[in-house]
């Protein structure tokens, strides 16, 4: 009942829905650093009770044996084991992205959610405009397509990283752009909103100042349509998704930072406590 599918992808899909185009904001430095890795608990509100129902982390390393420099970012997604019972999830995202554009190559994804199994193998041909898609899913076999590539379309976990290299000072409030991003083999657009900056108390009582987006979801499994997604980045180089928030149809889910290992730069968000 906590853990779905819709619920995990939307997590993902928020972590990178600051994705504009490389066209509308400049790539600046990376916010990330070889060996980052970002820890998330997901909490799940039901009434008047908050439950932590799962984990969700994600790790960057950097392949420089590859024929050509590239980023492998890999993001899982799991319940947690005392309610593996109600609903078992164990999902694993990864994809190879080029260091200097950050375009995907090769997209996987291999799910496990109460039974249902989906394996998604993704080839991004850049130079063609041609996505190459292979998937297999538990009920409805397997399924070869090709798609052409349009609008500089992108994997949500590229576009979680390139998301936190951009530069953005040209932003004013209100703002709104949408991004093309490939998931389940579809190309959505989701309208993204600058709602501008503020000061975030963490879920472990740490202040930073961040950067705050929303998104206006549409309806589907999960969700009513017209609600928003926010997310608060902190403000700072590392630009870091600390935290968003989700109305449901039955509740709403926060995704908060537990944990976090070798970023790239000062965190100088951070605000001291006096």
């Amino acid at each position: 009942m906590f853990l779905k599918k819709e619920y995990f992808l939307l997590i993902f899909i928020i972590l990178s829905l600051a994705a504009f185009s490389q066209n509308d904001l400049p790539i600046g430095k990376e916010a990330f650093g070889d060996g980052e890795k970002l820890i998330y608990t997901v909490s799940y509100n039901w009434g008047f009770v908050w439950i932590d129902a799962g984990e969700v982390d994600f790790f960057a390393k950097k392949d420089s044996g590859a024929t050509y420099p590239v980023w492998n970012f890999i993001s899982t997604g799991s319940s947690l084991k005392r309610f593996d019972w109600l609903y078992k999830v164990r999902d694993t995202f990864e994809v190879r992205s080029t260091t200097d554009v950050f375009r995907p190559a090769v997209f996987k994804r291999n799910t496990t959610e109460g039974g249902h199994e989906v394996y998604n193998l993704y080839q991004f041909d850049h130079k063609l405009k041609k996505g190459y898609l292979f998937t297999k899913e538990t009920d409805k076999g397997i399924k070869y397509d090709t798609i052409d590539l349009k609008n500089n379309v992108t994997d949500f976990l590229t576009a979680t990283y390139l998301t936190r290299s951009l530069q953005f000072n040209g932003l004013e409030l209100n703002d709104t752009l949408k991004i093309p991003m490939l998931i389940d083999s579809k190309m959505i657009a989701l309208p993204i909103v600058f709602q501008g900056t503020e000061i975030l108390e963490t879920h472990s009582g740490v202040n930073f100042h961040c950067i705050k987006f929303s998104a206006l979801l549409q309806k589907g499994t999960m969700f009513n349509a017209g609600e928003n997604i926010y997310v608060w980045v902190i403000n700072d180089d590392n630009k870091i998704p600390v935290l968003i928030e989700a109305g449901i149809k039955v509740g709403s889910i926060k995704v908060h930072l537990t944990s976090f290992e070798n970023v790239r730069h000062p965190l100088t968000s951070f605000i001291q406590k006096e």
